[in-house]
């Protein structure tokens, strides 16, 4: 994968489905770590590689894998988001400015379907002001229903504005598998199905057991890649970290777009 890496650098797309975010896009508001080499990039590199012939034949949907993102828990290992397209005209390039901030409203907004603002500030804990222009800019965005008197706002319906299908943490580790599973159980904040990913042949069953009482999965790679405890699913958004993938993939499909 690092010849690979090297010849997407500038450009991500593998294919017309398949985009790999592999460093930071500062222009898009995207940040990453960079790779440390040694035994677990190459175990990561060996799946990566795995996810791209697997969803290198997709016809309705579209992928996009995530090498080490920063979000607020940490750095996920592999993050790969399943979506549908969007159609031509969605995109405002006022959303190339949403901050965290505005994620955190929109997904509150998402979740209670419908609020006051000073609903908004008290729970949140942000000052009516900062609400305000916060909505006020979700709006603009057709992100959400404002209303007229700019006292009130709605949801919208979430597949106007979000196409995804999942979200897949994956948690990679030469050993230490307790960390790999307190990593997974972190993701599990924003994913809607976390993995830990191990260089084994086979799995001991208090792993097993370990993982399934939190609801992650198992994948062990080993010359093939198996699936050997599948993860509990969650519905998307799960928090408001699983729009900020949504927006990142937008981003990057509408850069030229942003100035």
């Amino acid at each position: 994968m690092n010849g690979m890496k090297n010849n997407h650098k500038r450009d991500n797309s593998i294919s017309s489905n398949i985009i790999i975010f592999n460093s930071s896009l500062p222009d898009i508001g995207y940040i990453a770590r960079t790779n440390t080499a040694g035994k677990e990039l190459d175990m990561v590199n060996q799946f990566v590689e795995f996810l791209i012939k697997k969803y290198s034949h997709l016809k309705t949907k579209k992928v996009a894998i995530f090498i080490e993102p920063q979000i607020d828990t940490g750095y996920p290992d592999i993050v790969v988001v399943e979506y549908y397209s969007h159609q031509k005209g969605s995109w405002n390039t006022l959303r190339a400015s949403l901050s965290c901030t505005d994620f955190k409203i929109l997904y509150y907004i998402q979740t209670e379907k419908f609020l006051s603002l000073s609903d908004i500030s008290e729970t949140l804990g942000y000052p009516i002001d900062i609400v305000k222009k916060s909505v006020s800019k979700l709006n603009v965005c057709g992100l959400i229903h404002l209303s007229k008197k700019k006292e009130h706002v709605r949801n919208i319906r979430l597949k106007t504005y979000a196409k995804i299908h999942k979200i897949i943490a994956i948690e990679a580790k030469i050993d230490k598998w307790q960390e790999a599973i307190r990593q997974a159980n972190n993701n599990i904040w924003f994913s809607t199905e976390s993995y830990i990913l191990m260089n084994k042949s086979a799995c001991s069953p208090a792993i097993i057991q370990t993982c399934r009482s939190i609801g992650v999965g198992v994948l062990l790679v080993n010359g093939k890649v198996e699936t050997i405890l599948a993860s509990t699913q969650r519905r998307f958004p799960v928090s408001y970290a699983s729009l900020q993938f949504n927006e990142w993939i937008l981003r990057y499909l509408h850069k030229e777009d942003i100035t």
